[in-house]
């Protein structure tokens, strides 16, 4: 049977066994303040038992593994919502910046500023050949253009505003999924399966970060490793101890501004279109379609004015009822407005067409007309001196429900204010929308949060009474070792002599 040499080992395992769960519980409270740290338990199990003919004697007690307290699949669904949380706010925070100015209803709104330039025509209708209401409707029209150019600025501002971020936030996902490579390679080497508590923490940490970044699907291999590809799939990301880049490649997409491209092995690919959420899809939802929209819709109420006013305009007479109304030479004839071919304009003219992209930039007031306010065809009759036809007809376009084109099939379906009033109100809604589901997510993100609080983080209050149960079980082992030293001495007193 066991003698007394045996009693000091299985005390000192207890003694070791002990100590090193207190280390735990160490680690577990110097870390109660660390962001993304998983609690530990030590998990200890009994030795082997030696056999003395039909009786089994322990040896003792070993520290088996230090287990990190974590729900994986509460860790991916987190990854999915976080990347969704933050690319509904980058969204929101896009539309809300041009919100207040796009927006606008007061006086110098659009809707304001193009029912004004209809106004003036109402008011030359009345006095055709007064000087000062034709100069004013010259005003009114400009001021009209500057009101849709400014507007149509800060949309390409804010879309030049995302692209640059677009680099930015290219190289910080890089840089993370090289270092999540990094710890990938160092968790399939430990030396059992599940013991780098640590770097699993630091991988959590750093897979977080990156679904704040760019939207992506995790998947955790048998040996612990993180896969990691876009959330569309696109491209993947990390592959065990491999980080494949994302490259943006300048002036290569829409309306020349980067493309995101994968080096995941061979000739690069675009997966600009592949990216769905995060700050980086947000951004390039933000300059490829959302803050395109807002553009096209001005560029539609841009060729609706310019086109349904040509169309009138050209066919009525100046203030001597004789003169028509050139707008400077061929093929410039007659037109209020002018655009440039080469930003949208048409020659002859912008009239009502199937393209309308760079509308609001061509669009101006002839030079003809600028320079003699004379020659606006406000007579729509020849040699009717003083007529004001066509001054009441473009004054009543106003007034028409079939002045702009939003459909794109060259027939105008709706009217000028109401195309403004729907831009101003889709800024509104989108803003709403977006802030919504922003806090719906943020509400989602946090709940999961607090979960896995529950499930991974440190309880101070369960740490103390775990500190003092293996501190009583040190005190114990400590006792035991120090009864079978006494009976040791007292055997070697007895029968040392």
């Amino acid at each position: 049977m066991p003698g007394l040499n045996a009693s000091l080992y299985l005390g000192l395992t207890g003694l070791q066994a002990q100590q090193s769960a207190l280390n735990v519980v160490g680690h577990n409270i110097a870390n109660v303040n660390t962001p993304g740290y998983t609690r530990q338990r030590a998990d200890l199990t009994s030795n082997q038992s030696l056999i003395e003919g039909q009786v089994y004697f322990g040896t003792g007690v070993t520290l088996n593994t230090v287990q990190g307290i974590r729900d994986r699949f509460l860790d991916l669904q987190i990854y999915r919502e976080t990347a969704r949380q933050t690319g509904a706010t980058e969204r929101y925070s896009g539309v809300d910046a041009i919100s207040a100015s796009l927006g606008d209803s007061g006086s110098t709104g659009i809707a304001a500023q193009i029912q004004a330039f209809f106004q003036g025509f109402q008011e030359l209708s009345a006095r055709p050949e007064d000087g000062a209401l034709r100069t004013n409707v010259v005003g009114k029209a400009q001021s009209m253009i500057t009101a849709l150019q400014s507007r149509y600025r800060l949309l390409a501002d804010q879309r030049s505003s995302a692209d640059l971020a677009v680099g930015s936030i290219t190289n910080e996902v890089n840089v993370l999924t090289d270092q999540i490579a990094r710890l990938n390679q160092q968790i399939t080497t430990e030396s059992g399966q599940g013991l780098d508590n640590d770097a699993r923490d630091q991988r959590k940490a750093l897979t977080d970060k990156l679904a704040g970044l760019v939207g992506i699907n995790v998947f955790e291999g048998s040996k612990g490793e993180y896969q990691i590809s876009l959330d569309s799939g696109a491209a993947v990301l990390v592959s065990g101890s491999n980080a494949y880049k994302l490259r943006v490649q300048a002036g290569s997409a829409q309306d020349g501004y980067s493309s995101v491209l994968s080096e995941m092995g061979g000739a690069p690919v675009d997966v600009t279109k592949g990216i769905k959420d995060g700050q980086l899809g947000a951004k390039l939802d933000l300059r490829d379609n959302i803050l395109v929209g807002f553009q096209l819709q001005l560029d539609q109420i841009a060729a609706g004015v310019a086109g349904q006013v040509n169309a009138l305009h050209k066919t009525g007479y100046a203030a001597d009822g004789v003169t028509t109304a050139n707008a400077g030479p061929p093929p410039y004839d007659n037109y209020f407005f002018l655009g440039d071919a080469t930003n949208g304009g048409l020659p002859g003219g912008i009239t009502v067409a199937s393209s309308y992209k760079g509308m609001v930039n061509a669009l101006s007031v002839s030079s003809a007309i600028v320079k003699d306010p004379y020659l606006i065809a406000a007579a729509g009759v020849a040699g009717a001196k003083g007529n004001n036809d066509n001054a009441k007809a473009m004054a009543n376009l106003q007034f028409s429900g079939t002045t702009v084109d939003t459909d794109h099939n060259g027939v105008g379906d709706t009217g000028y204010s109401t195309a403004a009033g729907r831009l101003i109100s889709d800024v509104g809604t989108q803003a709403q929308n977006w802030k919504a589901q922003s806090d719906t997510q943020q509400n989602l993100v946090s709940a999961l949060q607090t979960q896995r609080d529950r499930i991974s983080g440190v309880d101070l209050d369960e740490e103390a009474a775990n500190m003092m149960t293996f501190q009583r079980g040190y005190q114990a082992s400590a006792r035991f070792l120090s009864v079978i030293n006494q009976l040791t001495d007292q055997l070697v007193n007895q029968f040392g002599r």
